[in-house]
């Protein structure tokens, strides 16, 4: 077993408050520490364990169930029970971590095969692929999206490991409803998340067409905060749980990307050239001249977004660019920009600028018409 595989556990709980010092350092010496020893042994689980998995399957089995948690139960406050990963020491209480020192833990493979993935977006577009890829390989699905579509209720149909709940992402109350429904379907939070659902500048939400009575942007809400508050989410539940679990989302995901040892929560993006999905309704495929044949598949970026969340090579913090000419891990500095159709950097005839900016041109004339002079 190398190091790189390895996931420092810590597992911390008060005193029994019935207990005296001498009492819980006599019962531990005596009783449980060899008790638990033994018992963690058998799972190869003594100072590091090799999936957080494990750890996890060490605390369902029956001989813990009957013989350990009684005896954990007489020794320790189970109510102050707190568990971190990747930490070297640290200090808690009260349930609450205090201080820490985080110790160097390498990035792990975290297949999806009978893992909950909570997919926003998922009935359309790169989602509902990510949706199908997923069931593939035998991961318990929720999508959330405002509605389904006829592809997706024909996929999902007579598929227990699929739910659907209709949610609407700009409302954060229906963050609640998807971790709800998650509960009551396994009772637990989700392992994982594909966050895929976007605006592509509907007229509801346009900088060009942008209606004076309107608090905001809506595809400021769907595009940016979305994804911002669900990932502190993600954070927060798995973290409750205990488990492991544009260019401002860029900068956001580079900013979390030493998080993972602290919250056991890995935050990566995809980062595609353009992809052919139905939010290219006629208007947007004749401004930017988009074809099937010049962009990606949603089925070859779901592809992707499953090996950003499982493959270890792909640490917190990664940003995977996908093109028509392959994929890489963008680079901290010195970014080279993407090549290849579909990227905006091929070249631009005159008839395919005149398309791309024809909502501002007419955005202008009209400000232009209505000035007061």
């Amino acid at each position: 077993m190398s190091a790189d595989q390895l996931v420092r556990v810590t597992v911390c709980a008060k005193r029994n408050p019935k207990l005296t010092e001498d009492e819980f350092n006599e019962h531990w010496a005596n009783k449980h520490g060899p008790l638990i020893s033994g018992w963690l042994k058998t799972y190869g689980c003594v100072k590091y364990v090799q999936s957080y998995e494990d750890f996890e399957r060490a605390y369902e089995d029956e001989y813990y169930l009957n013989i350990v948690k009684k005896d954990e139960e007489f020794l320790f406050d189970m109510l102050s029970l707190a568990i971190t990963t990747g930490v070297e020491r640290a200090v808690i209480e009260d349930g609450k971590t205090k201080s820490y020192i985080v110790c160097n833990m390498g990035s792990i493979d975290q297949p999806l095969n009978g893992k909950i993935l909570l997919i926003t977006g998922g009935a359309s577009g790169i989602g509902l692929s990510l949706t199908k890829q997923a069931h593939e390989i035998g991961a318990k699905i929720l999508v959330a999206d405002l509605k389904t579509t006829s592809d997706f209720d024909t996929f999902a149909a007579g598929k227990d490991n699929i739910v659907y709940v209709q949610s609407d992402v700009t409302k954060w109350a229906d963050f609640d409803r998807m971790f709800a429904a998650c509960e009551k379907k396994w009772n637990d939070v989700p392992d994982a998340y594909g966050i895929c659902a976007g605006l592509f500048d509907p007229p509801f939400s346009n900088f060009w067409q942008d209606p004076e009575q309107d608090k905001g942007y809506m595809q400021v809400d769907v595009n940016v905060n979305h994804p911002v508050k669900l990932t502190r989410l993600a954070m927060r539940k798995s973290l409750s749980r205990g488990k492991r679990a544009s260019h401002a989302i860029v900068g956001f995901v580079k900013s979390l990307a030493t998080t993972e040892s602290l919250t056991g929560v890995k935050i990566t993006s995809l980062c595609p050239a353009g992809v052919f999905t139905p939010l290219f309704d006629a208007a947007k495929i004749k401004q930017f001249s988009a074809s099937a044949d010049r962009y990606l598949t949603a089925d070859t970026c779901a592809k992707h977004l499953l090996d950003l969340l499982q493959k270890k090579e792909y640490p917190c913090g990664t940003q995977l660019e996908v093109t028509m000419n392959g994929s890489r891990v963008i680079p901290e500095w010195n970014v080279s920009p993407p090549e290849g159709s579909g990227t905006g950097q091929e070249a631009m005839s005159e008839e395919f600028l005149s398309n791309l900016m024809g909502p501002a041109r007419e955005a202008c004339e009209k400000d232009k018409a209505s000035a007061k002079l």
